[in-house]
Parts: structure tokens; sequence; C-alpha cells
């Protein structure tokens, strides 16, 4: 996915500058793109990086496996902002990408989303097959709405699968 956003950026004009967190990304595949590598901790060397490349808007994309806090090496700026670190640790991804987002916005960036960089790589709205879903589908989609609009405040996924009205699976942390 950060490889679509970047190209469908490059389609428009705009030269996107990576920053791929080492031990995350395959180097290769960075290798058409401007990209400056950062590390998991170092806060204070990534917002000089963002600002040395001129970028004020910041998009999270991409997978990352949660590393423990043992194994990270914090950088001076990171130490000055523990208190706010540990306290995005302590949820889900989504609890800890959106801490990490807040510190950012607060020294001055702008988290924004692929609706806002790339929307051509978005779903269109509404039904995107031949085949319209009848009752019973319908029925299904709003009891797995339901179902993540509840789990939603706990972090716990982003899907689920109904079949004939019976919740078979979540996905999990």
């Amino acid at each position: 996915m950060p490889f679509a956003v970047a190209d469908s950026l490059a389609a428009r004009g705009i030269t996107p500058v990576l920053f791929p967190l080492r031990g995350a990304c395959d180097p290769a595949r960075l290798e058409k793109f401007r990209h400056r590598w950062i590390s998991v901790g170092q806060l204070g060397r990534a917002m000089r990086l963002f600002r040395e490349e001129g970028c004020r808007d910041l998009i999270f994309i991409g997978t990352l496996v949660r590393p423990s806090l043992s194994e990270i090496r914090f950088d001076v700026k990171t130490l000055r902002l523990l208190g706010s670190v540990i306290r995005a640790f302590r949820g889900g991804d989504d609890h800890l990408l959106s801490g990490v987002g807040r510190i950012l916005e607060q020294d001055g960036f702008r988290m924004v989303g692929i609706k806002d960089v790339a929307p051509d790589l978005l779903m269109p709205e509404g039904c995107i097959s031949r085949a319209w879903p009848n009752d019973n589908s319908k029925t299904d989609i709003a009891r797995g709405r339901a179902v993540l609009t509840a789990l939603g405040p706990f972090d716990l996924g982003q899907a689920a699968v109904v079949i004939d009205g019976h919740v078979v699976a979540v996905e999990a942390i």
C-alpha cells in the first residue's frame, strides 16, 4: 500500500517522500522513490527529517510488528515525550498509531489519510459487482456493521464475517 500511494501521488505530479522503518521495509522496493530511513523510538530524528524534506502532511501506511519497549532505542526527543509514548503503547494498534499521530500533530505536523492523498485507491461507494445484495445479505451486512461498531472502541479488529445472521469470525489483534 505505501508504494501504491506513492505511485498515485507521483502520477499527479506530487513527489512523495517515504520514511520507511528500519527492518520493516524492503530496500529494493524503495529505490524508485525519494526516501529517508527512520527507526522506531527515534521521534526526534524522524521530526528533523520530516522538516528537512519539507513535509508537513504525514500518513501512516504499512504494517509493523509492535516492538517491545525494551527493543526500542529512544532518542532525546522521545525521552522527553516518554509519558505520551508509554500511554500510546497501552492499547491496540489503532491506539498506538493515534497516540504517535497526536505527538506529531503537537509538533506542527498534520496527519492525513489515504482518502485525503490518494482517493483513487479507495473502493467506490455502493455495489461493485453485477449481483446486488438480497434482503438476507443486507441483514448480514447490518449485523456485521453492528458488531464492528460495538468492537471499534476496544480496538479489536476491522472485519467481521456474518453468515445467515450468525457472526462466524471477527478479526482479532
